[in-house]
């Protein structure tokens, strides 16, 4: 049999060994799950709508019918985006069409002087 001194050197030698062993797995797995950096991570698709493409700084070539024309028809003019314009048409559909300009400031987030420069560019 084993001395006691021969035991106490194989159960030492046991605990380097298994210490060993952990510390490889660690790594292994600390090096699986490790930070992405910026220069790895490449975005392939941009998340916009479709309507996005579209060129913002285009105006339309006459003034908009705010009493007939559709949601991206509003959405097109400056000053308005997608909430501005859904409100807007669902004012419209709750009171009828506008009778005058004026009766824009009704609604939420349009004031006098978004108004006054949306004038040149809607109509009734």
């Amino acid at each position: 049999m084993f001395t006691k001194k021969e035991k106490n050197i194989i159960i030492v030698v046991a605990i380097i060994l298994l210490l060993g062993v952990v510390g490889y797995i660690i790594r292994v797995v600390i090096k699986k799950q490790r930070v992405l950096r910026s220069t790895e991570v490449r975005m392939k698709n941009t998340f916009q709508r479709e309507d996005e493409n579209r060129e913002e700084s285009a105006l339309p070539n006459k003034p908009v019918n705010i009493n007939t024309a559709g949601l991206m028809e509003i959405e097109a003019l400056p000053f308005l985006g997608m909430e501005r314009s859904k409100d807007i048409i669902q004012y419209r559909d709750k009171n009828g069409p506008f009778k005058s300009l004026d009766e824009l400031t009704n609604i939420s987030g349009i004031g006098a002087k978004t108004l006054e420069k949306l004038k040149p560019l809607i109509t009734l």
